[in-house]
């Protein structure tokens, strides 16, 4: 059985448990209920002094920035002490947070800089409507990347967004999205054939260009046949609300994403979730901020610029609090909340914005059934420090995705988390 015809065949029971009714879905198994990763990266960071709590162990203590997090000490752990080998480059490094590989040492590495939310979509992306969401708010890097080095475009709207999830197509619509998608089939068709012809008179250089356009029309051509095989599916079901457009402040379209998110899972509309939250947020439309979020995340010992970095990185922490408590309320198979099978990962590939350090990268990590409730700390051992792409493997293991490296790992995080 071909990958077309496998996807079509997953496709036809991927939508069974959301209109599940209320008894039927207490009385389910929750072993039964699937995994689903959520991906949430600042292009800023944190800054280090407010977020790292100062002692290593249980009984996590709840530093300036994790006050807003308090209720959630037992379902969450911060990190410290992380980080992506062999990555610098201050911003350039961010777009690195999820795949521990800078796009232009992809190739030294088997998987390229495909990132986590793109490998666990590879594996379950079939079961669902959309393979993956990828949303973003304030502009930003791409911290989502294909196999093949594509960025995955962001989607900054998320009133559009939710019509994309949630509005029934009209019948003239879904015809012509048949089309469209019949005619990319033949386009690809068309692609294989001519790089079949190419590449014997093609030196190594230009072999491994066509290489790399290959991976991308191999990435095109799952998402095409995916998409046909949900046609004529109905969309899933919500009782939520369209996020209004205008002119809200910058934590409100925050919120909106969040939202949004929390509602795309709950209708298992995707299982995969990345939101980036980019440098170009309108803070100064908050009250008591006067600077930009960039000059601002260059705060040095400026007690002024300090005061206004607070007030913002609180009101973000604020927000992840907001859509803790959203799936922490959904309730999923077996009895168990959303937040028991969803993991979440909130996160930066800056370490410290303000001397564009890509090191002791600021990572938390909650629900998703592991062992909560610690801060963990990972000391260099000599002038070796603890890749971030460790607790990545965890992460995609107990996602059911059976793999021993991701990106420069170097082991995993398993006894500590499981």
């Amino acid at each position: 059985m071909n990958r077309r015809h496998f996807l079509r065949a997953l496709s036809g029971t991927a939508l069974s448990f959301p209109w599940l009714s209320r008894s039927a879905l207490h009385a389910a198994d929750a072993a039964s209920a699937p995994r689903r990763l959520v991906c949430v990266g600042l292009d800023f960071g944190l800054r280090p002094e407010s977020f790292f709590p100062p002692d290593h162990g249980p009984d996590l203590a709840l530093t300036p920035l994790l006050q807003p997090l308090q209720r959630w000490t037992r379902k969450m752990t911060v990190f410290s002490q992380l980080e992506h080998p062999g990555v610098q480059g201050g911003h350039y490094g961010v777009h690195a947070f999820l795949s521990g590989v800078r796009r232009e040492q992809a190739a030294g590495f088997a998987d390229g800089c495909v990132s986590l939310d793109q490998l666990a979509e590879e594996h379950c992306g079939g079961l669902t409507r959309f393979p993956s969401l990828c949303l973003g708010v304030g502009g930003g890097d791409a911290i989502s990347w294909t196999r093949s080095g594509i960025a995955v475009p962001k989607l900054e709207d998320p009133g559009a967004a939710f019509d994309m999830l949630f509005k029934p197509q009209k019948k003239s619509a879904t015809e012509a999205r048949r089309a469209q998608l019949a005619e990319n089939e033949s386009v690809l068709s068309l692609l294989a054939q001519d790089a079949r012809r190419l590449a014997p008179d093609l030196d190594r250089w230009d072999r491994e260009k066509l290489d790399e356009f290959l991976g991308a029309v191999r990435d095109f051509e799952r998402s095409n046949t995916t998409q046909a095989a949900w046609l004529d599916k109905p969309t899933p079901a919500t009782d939520g609300t369209k996020p209004a457009g205008g002119n809200e402040g910058c934590m409100e379209r925050v919120r909106a994403h969040f939202d949004l998110a929390a509602l795309a899972l709950q209708a298992d509309a995707t299982r995969v979730i990345t939101l980036n939250i980019g440098g170009a947020l309108p803070v100064t439309n908050m009250r008591g901020i006067n600077r930009g979020y960039h000059d601002l995340s260059h705060s040095g010992q400026d007690p002024d610029k300090l005061r206004q970095l607070h007030v913002i990185e609180s009101a973000l922490m604020a927000e992840l609090d907001h859509f803790l408590e959203r799936l922490s309320s959904m309730k999923d198979i077996g009895g168990t909340s959303l937040l028991d099978n969803t993991t979440v990962v909130f996160g930066s590939g800056m370490g410290n914005a303000s001397s564009h350090a890509n090191t002791n990268l600021p990572v938390l990590l909650a629900g998703g059934g592991f062992k909560h409730g610690h801060h963990l700390f990972f000391p260099k051992q000599g002038r070796q420090q603890t890749p971030l792409c460790n607790l990545f493997v965890t992460l995609l293991q107990q996602m059911g995705i059976e793999r021993d490296r991701f990106g420069s790992s170097t082991g995993n995080l398993n006894q500590m988390l499981l």
